[in-house]
C-alpha cells in the first residue's frame, strides 16, 4: 500500500466516524427539540455519507478496479459531500442556539444540549474540511498522472494513485533510453548497426569453432560470390560474378 492509499483509508475512515458521531447526537437534538432544523439536516448529511463512503471502501477492498473506487466517481461524490456538509456546518453555526461556555447553564439539560450542539457544529465543519482536502488532493494526483503519460487515470482506482508518478500505467517507458539496440532477433542475440556511415559491421564471430557460422537473422552470402562493399562511393564499379560454365570451354 502507497503513501496515498494510506492517507486515504486514514481520511475516508475518519470522515465516517465523524458522521456516527454527528448522527447519533443530532438525531438525540432532532428527539428533544421541534423548532430548530439543523439537527435533521445533520442526520441526513450523515446518513447520505455512510451510505456513499461505506460500499466505495469495502468494495475496494474486495474487488480491485470496481467503478466505485474510480478517480472520476470518488472525486464527484467528495465534491457533492463537501458541499452538503458546508451547507450543515453553516445551518448549524447560524442557528445560534448556543453561545460562549456551556458550563455557565444551572440546569444540567440544557448544559447537556449546549454540549451535542457545540460537538455537532465542530464534527460537522471538521467532515467539510477533511472533504475539501482529499478532493483537492485526488484532483492535483489525478492530473500529475495523466501528464506523465496516464490517459485513463479517471477511470481507475483511485488507491493507485501516487505523490510522485513516474511511469505510464503499463509500466513501460516512454522513450528509450540513449544507446538502446532497437531490434532483437529471434535468436536472442541483438543486431549491431552502424548509423554513423560506413560499411556494414556485423560484430565478431559468436562461434570461431565454425568459421562458416552466421547468427540467426543475418545474411550469408554464397560461396564464390562477391562481397558487397557497403562503404564504397556511389557509381564505383562491381565486379561480375563468376561464370559457372568457365571450367567446361
Amino acid at each position: 500500500m502507497n503513501l496515498f492509499a494510506l492517507l486515504r483509508l486514514c481520511i475516508l475512515g475518519t470522515i465516517l466516524l465523524f458522521s456516527v458521531i454527528v448522527m447519533g447526537l443530532a438525531a438525540n437534538l432532532t428527539a428533544n427539540t421541534i423548532t430548530l432544523s439543523f439537527p435533521g439536516f445533520a442526520v441526513a448529511v450523515s446518513v447520505l455519507t455512510i451510505i456513499a463512503l461505506t460500499p466505495i471502501l469495502v468494495i475496494d477492498r474486495l474487488r480491485k478496479g470496481s467503478f466505485l473506487s474510480w478517480v472520476v466517481v470518488e472525486f464527484g461524490v467528495s465534491a457533492v459531500l463537501w458541499v452538503l456538509w458546508l451547507a450543515s456546518a453553516s445551518l448549524t453555526t447560524s442557528s445560534g442556539l448556543f453561545t460562549g461556555d456551556c458550563g455557565i447553564w444551572i440546569s444540567s439539560r440544557l448544559e447537556s444540549f449546549c454540549r451535542q450542539y457545540s460537538a455537532v457544529q465542530a464534527f460537522s465543519w471538521l467532515n467539510w474540511l477533511l472533504f475539501k482536502v482529499y478532493g483537492i488532493l485526488l484532483l492535483v494526483l489525478a492530473i500529475l498522472a495523466a501528464m506523465k503519460g496516464h490517459k485513463r487515470v479517471w477511470f481507475s482506482p483511485a488507491s493507485d494513485l501516487s505523490f510522485s508518478p513516474t511511469h505510464t500505467h503499463s509500466g513501460e517507458p516512454k522513450i528509450p533510453p540513449p544507446g538502446a539496440v532497437p531490434y532483437q532477433n529471434t535468436g536472442g542475440s541483438p543486431m549491431p548497426y552502424n548509423t554513423t556511415g560506413g560499411s556494414y559491421n556485423a560484430g565478431p564471430n559468436p562461434n570461431p569453432a565454425y568459421p562458416g557460422y552466421v547468427p540467426q537473422g543475418q545474411y550469408a552470402p554464397p560461396a564464390g560470390s562477391p562481397q558487397p562493399s557497403y562503404g564504397a562511393p556511389y557509381g564505383s564499379p562491381v565486379p561480375p560474378p563468376p561464370n559457372p560454365h568457365a571450367s567446361h570451354v
